[in-house]
């Protein structure tokens, strides 16, 4: 072979190598540009968003409120009171769910003397458009929902006794905000995820996706875009710091979209007073259809005994 044989041959093999590196880094941004994406998506609205059941069709009294977030968003619910009463409960749904989800629950607490607000996040339901995320920008809705049910309470009552329930992402919400503003009293958390980069990359890895190598890709591009990291939709960052106050989490032991680890690592990060329920043989926030009746009594039960004083000594 020439000497000018071998040289065209190691260009060709480098153009080659580097074409599959240009090639490889495109993909890698396309694919983080793309998990970026999916990670502010909003679900697409159907025919079915404009038909759900209210408290209307339960004989429920109740009100539908509007309240306006930090950043200006206008959020709707519904606020189920109870005269005399400053036990309150602030219920927040998953990711794309919607006030009306969460009626059994809610109806059910206000059955047992609880005032409590339900409503849709930004960017779902009845509540006005806004960027959305999973955790992030639903932290500020969960906050205004908090202070719009303590001023109702206070206003009527003097005084307001808050607890957070939360479901899939509204539970990890939930320990952050009660982590954050200790006048509530506990939280219930029903498969929270612990740290939204890991439940990401989670997400990646079952899609044979190299999680590992994309991840810092992804964070930074999140940043760039959102001006936000995921590491800070973190509820084991904060969970420690609930503490002296009780908190119950509840998972579902077969859950395929937050696995069963994720209440795990924050029962093992939180300190006492504390509780954790498995429920056996149940999927993504089973417990409650598994059982109705249980559910709503053991919940509330659990409340009962905190605003007893039952956790303090």
């Amino acid at each position: 072979m020439s000497e000018k044989t071998s040289r065209n041959g190691i260009g060709t093999l480098l153009g080659l190598v580097a074409s599959a590196a240009g090639f490889g880094l495109a993909a890698s941004a396309g694919l983080a540009a793309w998990t970026v994406h999916s990670i502010h998506q909003r679900k697409k609205k159907d025919l079915l968003d404009d038909y759900f059941i209210t408290p209307f069709e339960l004989d429920v009294p109740h009100e539908d409120v509007r309240f306006v977030t930090a950043d200006h968003v206008v959020l709707k619910g519904w606020w189920f009171p109870v005269d005399g009463s400053d036990r309150t409960v602030v219920a927040m749904t998953g990711r794309h769910g919607r006030k009306d989800d969460l009626i059994g629950i809610g109806t059910g607490l206000w059955k047992r003397g609880y005032n409590v607000l339900i409503f849709d996040y930004r960017a779902r339901g009845e509540s006005e458009d806004s960027a959305a995320s999973i955790g992030y920008f639903e932290y500020a809705d969960a906050e205004a929902a908090l202070d719009y049910a303590m001023k109702r309470v206070v206003d009527r009552e003097s005084t307001c006794r808050p607890a957070l329930l939360g479901y899939s992402m509204g539970g990890a919400i939930a320990l952050q905000l009660a982590a954050l503003r200790p006048e509530v009293e506990t939280v219930v958390a029903d498969c929270p995820f612990a740290n939204l980069k890991d439940l990401v990359s989670v997400r990646l890895q079952e899609r044979l996706v190299p999680a590992r190598y994309l991840m810092p890709a992804i964070d930074f591009l999140n940043r760039a875009i959102y001006n936000y990291s995921l590491d800070d939709v973190s509820p084991l960052r904060f969970i420690g710091r609930i503490a002296p106050r009780p908190l119950l989490l509840i998972h579902a032991e077969k859950d395929r979209i937050i696995p069963v680890e994720d209440s795990l690592k924050l029962y093992e990060a939180a300190s006492e007073p504390k509780e954790l329920w498995i429920e056996q043989d149940a999927d993504h926030c089973g417990a409650y259809f598994k059982d109705r009746e249980i559910y709503i009594k053991r919940v509330s039960d659990y409340m009962d005994n905190v605003f007893a004083g039952k956790y303090f000594h």
